[in-house]
């Protein structure tokens, strides 16, 4: 990048000698940003760095887990933040994606969230000595789509599509336990009464609403006096785990979300297993 801002300015040296001696008074082109950042070739190593940072910060790359997971996804992100820099900068390239404000919507990102991926990108740039004119008024063309991106603290049951959603998670889940050899035999007795399987479905949205942040109240038995007498263990309660994030991935909970559910279900580990 700084041998093609050297260009530019021999390119530009000349034009002006050129110009003095014809004795021509014409104004100077001024290259674009994308010109001074490099073009298409620099872009892209800048935006591979991004790509890279973003998946080492923990602030964030949750937001990018399924993309990361899927090289095809990836790959395609990696292009639209090309050709959306390349674009924003004054280049040939055509953004195609979504829209700012559909991309990011129910996403729940957050004022921190937004900063973190600007020091992403910022650190991307830095490494490979974009100077400080250049990136100042790159940051300041992506700044303008904060409003569309930030949409403030939203709770997980939110993100997850309250109760309906959760619902049909549950019941998707129940059905992948009964069908689970490791863990079924716990279930045999509920499953054989549809008004006690009817009782464990709502006392199961009731917690996962009420743990996620919804107005549901769970009413049942405390973790550790439920699961009383049971010897369930870790290998069991990881099962279970795996058969609930099954069914989130079918209902394509995406992974930020998936994983601050699990993580909130996963405090209950101690007052399940061993008792």
């Amino acid at each position: 990048m700084k041998k093609s801002m050297q260009l530019w300015g021999v390119f530009l040296m000349a034009g002006t000698l050129l110009f003095t001696s014809c004795k021509k008074e014409e104004t100077a082109v001024t290259p674009t940003l994308y010109a001074r950042l490099g073009g298409n070739a620099a872009i892209s190593a800048v935006i591979d760095q991004f790509i890279a940072n973003v998946a080492g910060d923990a602030r964030i790359n949750a937001f990018f887990a399924d993309a990361a997971a899927d090289p095809a996804r990836l790959t395609k992100l990696r292009n639209n933040l090309i050709n959306q820099v390349g674009m924003a900068t004054g280049g040939t390239e055509k953004y195609t994606g979504l829209d700012m404000k559909t991309s990011h919507k129910g996403m729940g990102i957050e004022e921190s969230h937004f900063t973190a991926l600007v020091e992403d990108l910022s650190s991307a740039l830095d490494k490979f000595k974009v100077p400080t004119t250049e990136k100042t008024e790159l940051l300041t063309a992506l700044a303008g789509m904060k409003a569309d991106i930030v949409e403030g603290p939203t709770t997980l049951y939110a993100r997850l599509g309250g109760n309906a959603a959760i619902t049909a998670v549950i019941d998707d889940f129940i059905g992948k336990v009964a069908a689970d050899s490791r863990i079924n035999a716990f279930f045999a007795a509920a499953a054989a009464d549809p008004a006690r399987l009817n009782r464990l479905k709502l006392n199961l949205v009731n917690q996962v609403g009420q743990a996620s942040g919804g107005p549901e109240k769970y009413s049942g038995l405390d973790m550790k006096t439920a699961h009383k007498g049971m010897k369930i263990t870790d290998a069991q309660f990881n099962a279970l785990v795996e058969d609930l994030q099954a069914s989130l991935v079918k209902f394509k909970v995406e992974s930020r979300t998936k994983i601050q559910l699990l993580t909130a279900l996963g405090g209950m580990r101690a007052d399940i297993v061993g008792q």
